[in-house]
């Protein structure tokens, strides 16, 4: 296990992931917001009150780690520390709760940091990382995994509160001035940004819920131009009061999230960006991931994920390449990425076996749209519940089924539903057992899709078989016909 404690200008957390895996997996995930940074602008120090709600935290880390029997911790502050005058001493006070060497980020480490986060969690980033805390913004390029070079910015919604005396047309100037002096923004035209701060996450739940998505999961939710410049307006619209009266709005955030809304709009508007796409992996996941060996940075996470669910959930892991080898024919030209997808639903596919066969469709679909599962936007992950909901013979449709069906598309719906019954298929076949790689082969011809079957497994053919393919059959418009003997 490692754990990472993030003493930030607003928050303290602690996060105790999973050693040495591509995917990150979390054990335990607790949070204070202490507001350590609050008026550090008129008054250069940290807040008292602050310090003493963060100190009792990092108490508290400190005894839930001994506990656990945590013994490799890393512990990072951020601006505040950074930036005070009374820091110094208070990362004494907090080493001494903790009981562990704090590490104070500077402005470049942060944002490397941030964006290394943002990587291990979706490897195909390509834009402008934002990582808004309570004191400060950082903005890094990403591209094909590579870093450019990090830029701090004096403004987050703690310190702008303080600087602009709580008015956000002050606190707009402050920022435009800022933003407009931040040499090479316009390259960043066109393309993402990817939001990583609790603020910046707040919004996008509430973006969530005026929405009515029907995804509950925050990393990789993606929000167009239009629709974040709507929500950033709309937030910097309502009272304090209003936003502690909104679900899913802690109230401590109240204060902040009017700041954190006009720093969203100004750094879409100036950047020219294009989309929004919510990380929710950051600085403590990128202090894990620069932790892992090179060949293991280099892995997909997608396909880490799926492959030690089928590790540990599977009858045979081993499978997989055969699973694969089967179902190919019926994807002919597809992308790497879809290949890539129908590689991890492979590898998922046979990751609920030991439940009760009433419930394994959706106990599987719901497993996937929640799990912690890295590399994956929102609607590759419901092609992948999806493809696990037919595997497993789903057929009653529910308001959920249909809510996910629409967020996927029709192509999407309907290649997860033929991938879904393959497998279905596939395992009436072969089962754990070896050989389906090589004693079946699905040929998909204009009116017929056909199933050949090695003739020294000629017995394995029966009504079942029949009624399996001729249901994926279907899926493709056309009619099934078995060949034993080829």
């Amino acid at each position: 296990m490692l754990a990472v404690i993030d003493i930030g200008s607003n928050s303290v957390r602690l996060v105790v992931f999973e050693d040495g895996a591509r995917n990150p997996v979390t054990l335990f995930n607790e949070k204070a917001i202490c507001a350590i940074g609050r008026n550090m602008v008129s008054t250069g120090r940290l807040d008292a009150a602050g310090m003493k709600l963060a100190l009792a935290t990092l108490r508290r880390f400190r005894a839930i780690l001994d506990g656990m029997g945590v013994s490799k911790v890393q512990v990072v502050a951020t601006a505040a520390a950074r930036d005070a005058s009374n820091g110094p001493e208070f990362v004494r006070r907090a080493q001494d709760a903790c009981g562990r060497r704090v590490r104070v980020l500077t402005g470049p480490e942060e944002a490397e940091l941030a964006a290394q986060g943002v990587v291990c969690g979706l490897p195909d980033a390509d834009g402008l990382v934002g990582d808004l805390g309570g004191g400060s913004l950082e903005l890094t390029a990403v591209k094909d995994g590579a870093l450019g070079q990090g830029v701090t910015l004096p403004f987050g919604p703690l310190r702008l509160i303080d600087a602009s005396r709580g008015r956000l047309d002050r606190a707009q100037r402050l920022v435009d001035q800022a933003l407009m002096a931040m040499p090479g923004i316009e390259k960043f035209k066109g393309r993402d940004l990817y939001a990583v701060g609790g603020v910046w996450r707040n919004i996008a739940r509430l973006h969530m819920a005026r929405t009515g998505y029907p995804l509950n999961v925050l990393h990789g939710y993606e929000i167009t131009r239009g629709e974040a410049l709507r929500i950033a307006e709309f937030v910097m619209g309502q009272s304090q009061r209003t936003l502690e009266r909104m679900a899913g709005v802690p109230k401590r955030r109240a204060e902040s999230l009017p700041f954190g809304a006009l720093v969203l709009d100004r750094v879409i508007r100036l950047g020219q960006l294009d989309r929004v796409i919510v990380s929710g992996y950051g600085v403590r996941e990128g202090v894990l991931f620069k932790t892992l060996p090179a060949e293991v940075r280099a892995l997909d996470p997608l396909l880490a994920a799926s492959g030690d669910t089928a590790e540990r959930f599977g009858r045979r892991s081993s499978q997989v390449n055969e699973v694969d080898a089967f179902t190919a024919p019926l994807f002919a030209g597809e992308s790497a990425e879809l290949h890539r997808q129908r590689i991890a639903a492979c590898m998922l596919s046979d990751s609920a076996w030991r439940q009760h066969p009433d419930h394994r469709a959706d106990l599987s679909f719901n497993y996937i749209l929640q799990a912690q599962i890295a590399g994956i936007r929102h609607r590759a992950r419901s092609y992948l519940a999806l493809t696990l909901w037919h595997r497993y013979g789903g057929d009653a449709q529910s308001h959920v089924i249909a809510q996910i069906e629409r967020l996927a598309g029709l192509e999407i719906t309907l290649r997860a539903e033929r991938m879904g019954r393959a497998l279905r298929l596939a395992y009436v076949l072969a089962g754990s057992a070896k050989g389906l790689g090589t004693d079946f082969r699905l040929e998909l011809k204009p009116h017929q899709l056909v199933l050949r079957i090695a003739r020294r497994r000629a017995d394995i053919n029966g009504e079942t078989v029949a009624k399996r393919l001729e249901d994926l059959a279907t899926s493709f418009a056309r009619e099934g016909r078995i060949i034993v003997g080829r």
